[in-house]
């Protein structure tokens, strides 16, 4: 199925022109061979059901998910009728004229662009030709002779099979600088991911030992109030841009392989918070450059979009307006105001002015002005960000005396946001977790077979059997009308629901006045079950799309026992020795190893109850690690293992379950979840 998969999505860009080709190009044909320049044979309905066969594609968008899923086949089967099995019959059929010839072999040709695989393509070929020498056979009544002009089969064959070939190593190479460019993106992530998880387990570790500005124990440090709450000022600041850099570290991942940005995290922000919060967080020069920028938002709205990719839009015309500010005064003003369709942002310079002839390719990717250190891709990619919020960014300037760019956002409630919102839900996921066939689970399905949001169903006893990576959806709807047993079971549901980052609504009785211990772990939003069943398409709407209502958390209640090992296996020495600071101040014994090797023989040495285990590490990664450990027929072969990664795409959550690894933390990890994920399994 993978490989038919990759076929149909290749080809998918080119299935207009296949559309084009096949429904109107058979009809179209039968006219020039049966009046134009008349052939010996002419079968007009095997061309209209090759016809109707190539315009069912054009559809393909429109067709119910379960059957989205049949598309491959269907492509390949198309394709085998419309190109090899009916030129080869009517090349038959007509005795091999010259004319049919020369059009079974254009087929090969596009046959072998449509279908690059080599064994797909060969086994099509196979089956269509001799259906389609049986079908001419027994259509002549056995009058025509299936090798009449058998020179012409070497021909044929040698077309194919080399055709393919070249086609084949062309199509292997761009993979490959595809696939060179994936792994270069990983890897830089990779090595970004160590030193930032580091530094973040730094500042807790900061966080641990200099008091807050109300702890009884500031006098005894050589710190006067205010230094110490202009400490944990600096530790809250430098951990945002911590995570501001993780996230964009993510979302410009999703985009390598897609020329576009990522779109999974969008929901409705305000425009003068992500502005004002850009501005502050700029690393300017000097104070100079931050007195030279100003604020001047009259008109605050709505959007749809990520915010960490609006102030990535703001940092890049900031960071150009500075780059071109000239000798004379210069300052920056942001402003909003209001447009016939939307709104605008205008954030505009008294800087040098760009050339007319250069504004119209300032958005190109890769096109600079001659500015050494730059490569031209902050503009493009602004530009591929406020399309993908449904707006626009335009430059407007006067050479040495001012640059303006506009940033264009439709309304909120625009059909533009509005078809971008449907795009979305395709793409997102739903558990609910309550009855089947209730109510609720009966509205739920209506609305996702309207919008093709993926819905699941399990009862309240089935969820809490799931493992903790079992809950990556985009939004879980718990059902919260629950008997004894039910709460029951919800007490075991709670502890798994702590590290998911899906949203979570809980659908209440307001006459329910039962704790809800795991607001403890996740932010939730309480819903009125009836309010959710009489307005389900809006609550979800507000679920996924709008920002949730703040609410504040509470410590994680999990305590760690004492007089228990845990080993930490790293190859990053700063990793391993702060994590194991943070874990050695809950009382715990901490075991390090810098490879799977080093913890292999530890742990014929020590008694460990649980590992923390990296996943890339040199001479022994943790998979293989974990896979020797599982398989062994020691003491230790059932050890919780926890999986400790920068990584958490679907392909390595799955490796890290089937390698036999208990669950995962993603790095940099606060010092609050550590610790409860530890507690959790110790």
């Amino acid at each position: 199925m993978s490989r038919l998969q990759k076929i149909y999505n290749y080809a998918e860009p080119n299935l207009f022109l296949v559309v084009i080709m096949g429904g109107l190009g058979y009809p179209l044909y039968y006219w020039v061979w049966e009046f134009l320049f008349p052939q010996p044979y002419e079968n007009v309905w095997l061309r209209l059901f090759c016809s109707a066969s190539a315009l069912l594609l054009a559809f393909r968008h429109s067709l119910p998910r379960y059957l989205k899923r049949y598309l491959p086949h269907y492509y390949l089967f198309a394709i085998g009728l419309c190109l090899p099995f009916f030129f080869f019959y009517m090349m038959l059929m007509n005795n091999w004229s010259d004319v049919w010839v020369l059009s079974f072999m254009s087929s090969i040709f596009i046959h072998i662009l449509l279908v690059h695989d080599t064994r797909v393509m060969f086994m099509q070929v196979v089956i269509s030709l001799v259906l389609a020498g049986g079908a001419a056979y027994f259509a002549s009544n056995g009058t025509i002779e299936l090798a009449h002009k058998a020179s012409f089969i070497p021909i044929f064959g040698f077309t194919y099979v080399f055709g393919n070939l070249f086609y084949f190593r062309n199509q292997t190479e761009h993979e490959a600088k595809v696939s060179i460019a994936k792994s270069f993106g990983a890897g830089i992530a990779h090595e970004m991911r160590n030193p930032l998880s580091a530094l973040l387990s730094s500042f807790e570790v900061m966080r641990s030992v200099v008091p807050n500005s109300n702890s009884s124990y500031r006098h005894s440090y050589h710190l006067n109030a205010q230094e110490i709450q202009t400490m944990n000022d600096i530790i809250d600041d430098s951990m945002k841009v911590i995570w501001a850099g993780n996230e964009t570290i993510d979302l410009l991942l999703t985009s390598i392989d897609k020329n576009r940005v990522s779109t999974s995290t969008f929901c409705k922000h305000r425009a003068k918070l992500v502005l004002e919060n850009a501005v502050t967080s700029y690393a300017y020069k000097n104070e100079s450059e931050r007195r030279a920028v100003h604020i001047e938002i009259d008109e605050d709205f709505e959007y749809l979009g990520s915010d960490t990719l609006l102030k990535y839009v703001v940092y890049n015309l900031l960071k150009n307006a500075f780059r071109h500010r000239g000798t004379g005064k210069f300052s920056i003003t942001i402003r909003s105001k209001k447009t016939s369709d939307g709104y605008s942002l205008l954030v505009k310079d008294t800087g040098l002015g760009i050339e007319p002839e250069l504004i119209k390719n300032i958005f190109e990717d890769f096109y600079t002005t001659g500015k050494n250190g730059t490569f031209g891709l902050g503009l493009s990619f602004c530009k591929k960000v406020m399309t993908s919020f449904g707006g626009k960014i335009k430059c407007r300037s006067t050479q040495g005396k001012w640059t303006e760019f506009e940033l264009q956002f439709p309304h909120y409630t625009s059909n533009k946001i509005t078809h971008i919102k449907r795009e979305l839900m395709k793409s997102k996921s739903l558990l609910y977790i309550g009855q089947a066939h209730s109510l609720i689970q009966e509205k739920l399905s209506e609305v996702s077979s309207q919008t093709e949001l993926a819905l699941k169903t399990v009862s309240m006893e089935e969820a809490s059997e799931y493992e903790e990576h079992q809950f990556e959806y985009n939004l879980i709807v718990i059902d919260g009308r629950l008997d004894r047993q039910g709460w029951a079971f919800m007490s075991r549901l709670e502890g798994k629901l702590s590290f998911t980052e899906a949203r979570i609504a809980f659908l209440h009785d307001p006459m329910d006045t039962r704790n809800l211990y795991f607001q403890r772990y996740v932010a939730i939003e309480l819903f009125e079950w009836q309010q959710f069943f009489e307005q389900t398409a809006n609550s979800l709407d507000y679920l996924m799309f709008d920002q949730l209502k703040q609410v504040e958390s509470l410590p994680a209640y999990n305590e760690i026992s004492t007089q228990r090992t845990v080993m930490i296996v790293d190859d990053n020495h700063s990793l391993r020795s702060i994590t194991s600071i943070m874990l050695e101040k809950q009382g715990l014994h901490v075991l390090q190893a810098e490879n799977g090797q080093v913890a292999l023989d530890k742990l014929k040495q020590e008694s460990v109850d649980l590992i923390l285990m990296d996943i890339e590490m040199p001479v022994l990664d943790g998979l293989t690690t974990t896979r020797m450990i599982r398989d062994s027929n020691e003491e230790y072969a059932s050890i919780p293992i926890v999986g400790y990664t920068g990584d958490k795409s679907e392909e390595t959550i799955i490796k890290i379950n089937e390698f036999g690894m208990n669950d995962y933390i993603v790095k940099p990890t606060p010092k609050d979840e550590l610790i409860d994920k530890v507690a959790s399994w110790i």
